[in-house]
Protein backbone atom coordinates (compact mmCIF):
# COMPACT_ATOMS: atom_id res chain seq x y z
CA UNK A 1 0.00 0.00 0.00
CA UNK A 2 1.25 3.45 -0.87
CA UNK A 3 -0.26 6.71 0.31
CA UNK A 4 0.50 9.91 -1.57
CA UNK A 5 -0.52 13.42 -0.58
CA UNK A 6 0.26 14.95 -3.98
CA UNK A 7 0.46 13.71 -7.53
CA UNK A 8 3.98 13.00 -8.62
CA UNK A 9 3.32 10.69 -11.50
CA UNK A 10 3.60 11.40 -15.17
CA UNK A 11 3.01 9.55 -18.34
CA UNK A 12 1.22 9.84 -21.61
CA UNK A 13 -2.45 9.78 -22.25
CA UNK A 14 -5.54 11.29 -20.78
CA UNK A 15 -5.37 13.63 -17.79
CA UNK A 16 -7.85 14.16 -15.02
CA UNK A 17 -10.65 11.93 -13.81
CA UNK A 18 -12.82 10.48 -16.56
CA UNK A 19 -16.54 11.09 -16.56
CA UNK A 20 -18.71 8.68 -14.62
CA UNK A 21 -20.78 6.21 -16.57
CA UNK A 22 -23.55 3.91 -15.42
CA UNK A 23 -20.95 1.16 -14.91
CA UNK A 24 -18.82 3.32 -12.62
CA UNK A 25 -21.32 5.33 -10.61
CA UNK A 26 -22.82 4.35 -7.31
CA UNK A 27 -26.19 4.77 -5.72
CA UNK A 28 -27.90 4.33 -2.38
CA UNK A 29 -29.87 1.14 -1.86
CA UNK A 30 -33.16 1.34 -3.71
CA UNK A 31 -32.14 4.29 -5.87
CA UNK A 32 -31.00 4.03 -9.49
CA UNK A 33 -27.33 4.64 -10.22
CA UNK A 34 -26.59 8.33 -10.34
CA UNK A 35 -29.58 9.31 -8.16
CA UNK A 36 -28.31 11.84 -5.64
CA UNK A 37 -29.72 14.89 -3.91
CA UNK A 38 -28.08 18.30 -4.40
CA UNK A 39 -26.10 18.07 -1.11
CA UNK A 40 -24.94 14.56 -1.97
CA UNK A 41 -23.90 15.65 -5.45
CA UNK A 42 -21.83 18.47 -3.93
CA UNK A 43 -19.80 16.12 -1.70
CA UNK A 44 -19.22 13.75 -4.63
CA UNK A 45 -18.03 16.65 -6.79
CA UNK A 46 -15.74 17.84 -3.98
CA UNK A 47 -14.03 14.43 -3.84
CA UNK A 48 -13.77 14.31 -7.64
CA UNK A 49 -12.17 17.79 -7.67
CA UNK A 50 -9.60 16.67 -5.07
CA UNK A 51 -8.62 13.67 -7.22
CA UNK A 52 -8.44 15.71 -10.41
CA UNK A 53 -6.32 18.38 -8.70
CA UNK A 54 -3.71 15.92 -7.44
CA UNK A 55 -3.17 13.75 -10.50
CA UNK A 56 -0.97 14.52 -13.45
CA UNK A 57 -1.41 13.10 -16.96
CA UNK A 58 -1.96 9.32 -16.92
CA UNK A 59 -3.60 6.89 -19.34
CA UNK A 60 -7.03 6.39 -17.79
CA UNK A 61 -8.99 3.14 -17.81
CA UNK A 62 -12.01 4.59 -15.98
CA UNK A 63 -13.21 6.08 -12.74
CA UNK A 64 -16.09 7.69 -10.95
CA UNK A 65 -17.32 9.46 -7.85
CA UNK A 66 -20.24 9.45 -5.45
CA UNK A 67 -21.39 9.84 -1.87
CA UNK A 68 -20.13 7.56 0.87
CA UNK A 69 -22.62 4.79 1.64
CA UNK A 70 -22.29 1.74 3.94
CA UNK A 71 -20.51 -0.31 1.22
CA UNK A 72 -19.68 0.49 -2.38
CA UNK A 73 -17.27 -0.46 -5.13
CA UNK A 74 -16.64 -0.80 -8.82
CA UNK A 75 -15.29 -3.38 -11.24
CA UNK A 76 -13.65 -2.22 -14.43
CA UNK A 77 -14.51 -5.12 -16.77
CA UNK A 78 -11.26 -5.43 -18.71
CA UNK A 79 -7.86 -3.91 -19.29
CA UNK A 80 -6.55 -3.17 -22.75
CA UNK A 81 -4.10 -5.47 -24.50
CA UNK A 82 -0.57 -5.39 -23.14
CA UNK A 83 -1.45 -3.89 -19.73
CA UNK A 84 0.44 -5.75 -16.97
CA UNK A 85 -0.29 -3.48 -13.99
CA UNK A 86 -2.87 -0.89 -13.04
CA UNK A 87 -2.68 1.95 -10.54
CA UNK A 88 -5.82 2.33 -8.42
CA UNK A 89 -6.27 5.81 -6.92
CA UNK A 90 -8.93 6.69 -4.32
CA UNK A 91 -9.79 9.75 -2.25
CA UNK A 92 -12.63 10.63 0.08
CA UNK A 93 -13.80 13.66 2.05
CA UNK A 94 -15.95 14.33 5.09
CA UNK A 95 -13.74 12.94 7.86
CA UNK A 96 -13.76 9.37 9.09
CA UNK A 97 -12.06 6.53 7.27
CA UNK A 98 -12.75 3.84 4.68
CA UNK A 99 -11.39 0.27 4.41
CA UNK A 100 -10.42 -0.60 0.83
CA UNK A 101 -9.93 -3.94 -0.93
CA UNK A 102 -8.79 -4.50 -4.50
CA UNK A 103 -9.43 -7.50 -6.71
CA UNK A 104 -8.28 -8.83 -10.06
CA UNK A 105 -10.48 -11.28 -11.99
CA UNK A 106 -12.78 -11.50 -8.95
CA UNK A 107 -10.01 -12.51 -6.50
CA UNK A 108 -8.82 -10.35 -3.58
CA UNK A 109 -5.35 -8.82 -3.75
CA UNK A 110 -4.39 -8.70 -0.04
CA UNK A 111 -1.24 -6.66 -0.72
CA UNK A 112 -3.39 -3.86 -2.20
CA UNK A 113 -5.78 -3.53 0.77
CA UNK A 114 -5.66 -0.57 3.11
CA UNK A 115 -7.45 2.06 5.13
CA UNK A 116 -7.92 5.62 3.86
CA UNK A 117 -8.57 8.71 5.98
CA UNK A 118 -11.34 10.80 4.38
CA UNK A 119 -9.34 14.03 4.48
CA UNK A 120 -8.80 14.55 0.74
CA UNK A 121 -5.46 12.72 0.57
CA UNK A 122 -4.84 10.01 -2.01
CA UNK A 123 -4.70 6.27 -1.52
CA UNK A 124 -2.72 4.82 -4.42
CA UNK A 125 -1.80 1.20 -5.00
CA UNK A 126 -0.44 -0.92 -7.81
CA UNK A 127 -2.29 -4.06 -8.91
CA UNK A 128 -0.72 -6.62 -11.25
CA UNK A 129 -3.09 -7.98 -13.88
CA UNK A 130 -2.56 -11.34 -15.53
CA UNK A 131 -3.58 -12.11 -19.07
CA UNK A 132 -5.56 -10.04 -21.53
CA UNK A 133 -8.92 -8.59 -20.60
CA UNK A 134 -8.38 -8.86 -16.82
CA UNK A 135 -11.05 -7.20 -14.71
CA UNK A 136 -9.86 -5.00 -11.85
CA UNK A 137 -12.03 -3.63 -9.07
CA UNK A 138 -12.37 -2.37 -5.53
CA UNK A 139 -14.70 -2.56 -2.55
CA UNK A 140 -14.88 0.17 0.09
CA UNK A 141 -16.50 0.07 3.52
CA UNK A 142 -16.68 3.20 5.70
CA UNK A 143 -15.52 2.48 9.29
CA UNK A 144 -18.36 2.89 11.79
CA UNK A 145 -20.17 6.24 11.45
CA UNK A 146 -17.84 7.47 8.70
CA UNK A 147 -20.35 7.51 5.82
CA UNK A 148 -20.55 11.31 5.65
CA UNK A 149 -18.77 12.73 2.63
CA UNK A 150 -17.87 11.95 -0.94
CA UNK A 151 -15.39 9.78 -2.80
CA UNK A 152 -13.67 9.57 -6.17
CA UNK A 153 -11.59 6.81 -7.73
CA UNK A 154 -9.76 6.07 -10.95
CA UNK A 155 -7.89 3.23 -12.63
CA UNK A 156 -4.76 4.12 -14.61
CA UNK A 157 -2.37 2.07 -16.75
CA UNK A 158 0.85 1.69 -14.82
CA UNK A 159 2.87 -0.70 -17.00
CA UNK A 160 2.41 -2.10 -20.50
CA UNK A 161 4.28 -4.74 -22.47
CA UNK A 162 5.81 -3.26 -25.57
CA UNK A 163 4.56 -4.75 -28.85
Amino acid sequence: MTLFGAGACSGGGESGLPSSSSSSSSSRAGEPAGATGSGEAAVAEEAKAVLEGLLVERESLGGGSGVLVPQFGNTHPATSEGVVSVTFVFTCTGGGEVKLRNEVKGKDVPSAAGTQECDGSLFQTSVDVTGPDASVGFTATPVENSADGGYAYAYYVEKKNLP
